[in-house]
């Protein structure tokens, strides 16, 4: 993981063991529903102190999380639509599905229960990058 301000944080199966977990039913593509076990990204994004506790204003609306998966296929979401004031989108960070540790698809997966379809659900997360829009430049 990696922000502006801490450019690399290791987060490991037992870190994110020691987080507090919320649980989602939700299926993937055409399979059945599952129980899925995993930490909010925004909870996430604090380890590197990012910090979505007070309504985001100004260049912080510009900024945007990137992740990727193992494959090399990314989603981005904007920090705003994490906002609970905002879009507060739920995205979890999950480690089990079924209360079993996720197998190929794992260590980690990205989930986002409230599309209605798995576009933005990432297999084998292996980074999660916070990246200041308001430094970016125009095309």
């Amino acid at each position: 993981m990696s922000a502006p301000d801490n450019p690399g944080l290791r987060l490991d199966a037992k870190a994110l063991a020691g987080m507090a977990h919320e649980e989602v039913t939700a299926s993937a593509h055409d399979e059945p529903a599952s129980q899925w076990r995993g930490v909010k990204l925004d909870e996430v994004l604090a380890k590197v102190g990012v910090s979505l506790d007070k309504p985001l204003r100004g260049k912080s609306l510009a900024t945007f999380v990137r992740v990727t998966g193992a494959d090399g296929y990314q989603v981005v979401f904007g920090l705003a639509d994490l906002d609970a004031t905002l879009g507060h989108t739920q995205v979890l960070l999950v480690d089990t599905r079924d209360g079993k540790p996720l197998d190929k698809d794992g260590p980690f997966r990205l989930l986002v229960p409230g599309d209605k379809r798995p576009a933005r659900w990432v297999r084998n997360v292996t980074t999660i990058e916070v990246v200041d829009g308001g430094t970016t430049r125009r095309p």
